[in-house]
């Protein structure tokens, strides 16, 4: 399928669903990075404009998940320490969960709860499979399921809905969407990472990431790092949900072993990095 054919099918699924425009900021950081040689200072004065959106991004990269050895005091030496297109993927995240709060309507039980859990998962994770870009793990842990809370706010019952399918045993929380409602959450994401101006790889595992099978036995796999990106977040996902008592995890049972051989780790070894995880980045809380 084309470009523009897939695009027309997801039109038409949302014809009726608002999908929220970019925060203006997210715009100017954008229009910034296209410049053939975007500067650090203006990114860092564009950040600094937004006082809230700058305390968050310097607690984000200063948390334990992203492991910097040097604290960034400000917002300038946190673009340097990462880079102008890696603060703008956290920015990305971050403004995300705002732009939500600010809309009128329901949001779906632990929507901001669990996304930072896998976020904050997603970028350990990245570290431990030496995998280069934890901001793409970190912000495609925040985006990854945003679909939920448009459809909570555009369909009644939603809520409840998705609590009842998200760890079916007999069929994805996707399948279920599309027969009740015709379309899914993870079209709604992809479409909302493309309307950010997100990289079409996180968008392509956004859209995806119930697809798993599918893209692993594909002839053509598209970009590596995709799958990378997508082997990474399942991990983080499973890691969410044993947080919130989903034991089983269904979804995990049917590709545990697709996702653990592609990185290259045993049963014993992720069951280690996850209490790492639990112990050094989510603070050892448990549900």
């Amino acid at each position: 399928m084309t470009e523009d054919a897939e695009d027309e099918l997801v039109r038409k699924a949302l014809k009726n669903i608002k999908i929220p425009p970019a925060p203006h900021v997210l715009d100017k950081l954008h229009k910034e990075l296209q410049k053939d040689e975007p500067e650090l200072e203006t990114v860092a004065k564009i950040l600094a404009q937004d006082i809230g959106l700058s305390a968050l991004v310097l607690r984000s990269v200063n948390s334990p998940y992203f492991g910097l050895r040097t604290k960034a005091v400000s917002i300038q030496h946190a673009t340097s320490l990462f880079g102008l297109r890696n603060i703008v993927n956290i920015v990305a995240g971050l403004a995300l969960r705002r732009v939500f709060e600010e809309t009128e309507g329901a949001t779906p039980p632990n929507f901001w709860d669990s996304p930072l859990n896998v976020a904050m998962a997603a970028a350990a994770i990245a570290r431990a499979v030496f995998y280069s870009r934890p901001d793409e793990a970190y912000m495609l842990g925040l985006f990854h399921n945003a679909g939920h809370p448009l459809l909570t706010q555009h369909f009644a019952g939603y809520a409840e809905f998705m609590s009842q399918h998200i760890n079916a045993a007999d069929q994805s929380i996707c399948a279920a969407e599309d027969r009740q409602y015709q379309v899914e959450h993870a079209v709604l994401g992809y479409y909302l990472a493309r309307a950010w101006g997100l990289d079409k790889r996180i968008a392509n595992v956004i859209r995806d990431h119930h697809q798993v099978k599918e893209r692993f036995a594909a002839r053509d796999r598209g970009d590596p790092s995709e799958l990378s990106l997508l082997a990474i977040l399942k991990m983080a996902e499973h890691i969410d949900k044993l947080f919130w008592g989903y034991q089983p995890d269904y979804e995990w049972q049917e590709i545990q072993d697709l996702i653990l051989n592609f990185v290259g780790l045993s049963e014993q070894d992720f069951a280690e990095l996850h209490q790492d995880i639990a112990d050094n980045v989510l603070g050892g809380l448990t549900r």
